[in-house]
């Protein structure tokens, strides 16, 4: 179980590493391929957020890697797959601190070939923090993230449901959520029907995952995830207390 685990979040945060994505948008915009292409980017920018429904108390801290890679772009994403981009997506560092209450604040970012994300967000749990084996918990969560590249800019508002319950080493964990992203475009496209064009695209996530805790404050964590009906994994692993 360890070592597919350890396996799966290498790749999950190496291969969105691998190679420039998103350079095509200059080449392949066109009015068609936008909202499948902010649909597409959403769904990235909004996954990886939670890997527990627990809160992290007043106080408690997380701090790790991020990462998530879908499968392929929507099928009617032409910027990517006429960039001839098939698996997709963006690792990232991510911190959390407990608030009082039972809210958890986080932020997160990365600067990545021309690609800056930055964002943060709230989380809060439904339920009494309870660490007896198997105990559920419940969490709401929402997120926002703000993206700035040489050809386009973007701005991400994502909303979450969250449970899971487990023990002190194995953690399930799913999750249902919406992601709504607006998109424009620069005046440097290839298509000067584009210049300027401004869109809005949303979708939903659902998330099915277990983090593993080897020790007492370290873990990782792997997930499916349907992106808008499109396959997807996420992975992490940082320190938590």
């Amino acid at each position: 179980m360890r070592s597919w685990m350890w396996v799966v979040a290498a790749i999950a945060l190496a291969v969105p590493a691998r190679a420039d994505q998103y350079g095509g948008f200059r080449q392949y915009a066109t009015q068609g391929s936008l909202k499948p292409f902010a649909r597409d980017l959403g769904g990235i920018l909004g996954s990886a957020t939670f890997h527990s429904a627990r809160p992290l108390g007043l106080s408690g801290w997380d701090v790790g890697a991020r990462g998530v890679m879908q499968f392929q772009p929507d099928r009617n994403d032409t910027i990517l797959r006429d960039n001839g981009v098939h698996s997709f997506g963006l690792p990232w560092a991510q911190a959390e601190i407990g608030l009082p209450w039972g809210i958890d604040g986080f932020v997160r970012g990365i600067s990545y070939q021309g690609l800056t994300v930055a964002g943060g967000g709230l989380r809060y749990g439904l339920l009494k923090t309870n660490d007896k084996p198997w105990a559920p918990q419940l969490m709401v969560s929402g997120v926002a993230n703000s993206v700035a590249e040489q050809d386009f800019s973007a701005s991400h508002f994502g909303a979450d449901l969250i449970g899971s319950m487990g023990t002190q080493v194995f953690t399930p964990y799913i999750g249902a959520g919406i992601d709504r992203t607006t998109l424009t475009a620069r005046d440097s496209v290839a298509d000067p029907s584009v210049d300027g064009t401004m869109t809005t695209a949303v979708g939903t996530r659902f998330t099915a995952g277990m983090q593993y805790r080897p020790w007492t404050f370290a873990y990782i964590n792997v997930a499916y995830v349907l992106l808008h009906g499109m396959s997807a994994s996420e992975a992490g692993m940082g320190i938590r207390f």
